[in-house]
């Protein structure tokens, strides 16, 4: 079994913004997305333009966008839109590659996530709102002791507070 090396990353080269457009376009990777097809479109056109940096700067506009790197390699992104600022945060996770998908991969980022919000940045919370569909997303959000808090015809909303996160510690 290879090493698993999985790191977050804030800055984004400009083959890591193609990667993002190219995961962002496979329905397989996208489909429990909320991306407007609009937003994809104008991402491009910042990477077709060569201008990481705007697209830096417009992927962390409503709060921090992370990659996911798996030994120096990105291989999907975390994004933690704001809620409250300073006090709680939406996390999306995504692994562009199907590949690397149930490798445990997505677990080892939001873990590293966590720990970096909770005791860094001392955030209250971190919420998640899941498809009903996404499966795998529910399973690793339960795996990891998020507390269901609400639920409507299609989503599921978790929740990780601070206290509950240190409880899990234990």
């Amino acid at each position: 079994m290879e090493p698993k090396e999985i790191s977050l990353r804030l800055e984004i080269k400009f083959k890591d913004a193609s990667k993002i457009i190219a995961w962002l376009g496979n329905k397989e990777v996208s489909k429990f997305l909320n991306e407007d097809k609009d937003q994809i479109y104008s991402l491009a056109d910042l990477i077709q333009n060569n201008e990481t940096e705007l697209l830096q700067y417009r992927l962390n506009q409503d709060g921090r966008f992370f990659l996911i790197d798996k030994n120096h390699e990105s291989i999907g992104f975390l994004n933690l839109f704001t809620v409250r600022k300073n006090k709680e945060y939406e996390v999306i996770i995504v692994i562009g590659d199907p590949e690397n998908w149930g490798h445990k991969y997505g677990k080892e980022a939001l873990v590293i996530c966590m720990r970096e919000v909770f005791f860094k940045w001392r955030i209250e919370k971190l919420n998640v709102k899941i498809d009903k569909l996404n499966l795998r997303s529910v399973y690793l959000f339960e795996h990891l002791r998020y507390e269901k808090v609400r639920e409507n015809e299609k989503y599921f909303i978790y929740q990780m507070t601070f206290d509950k996160y240190l409880n899990t510690l234990n």
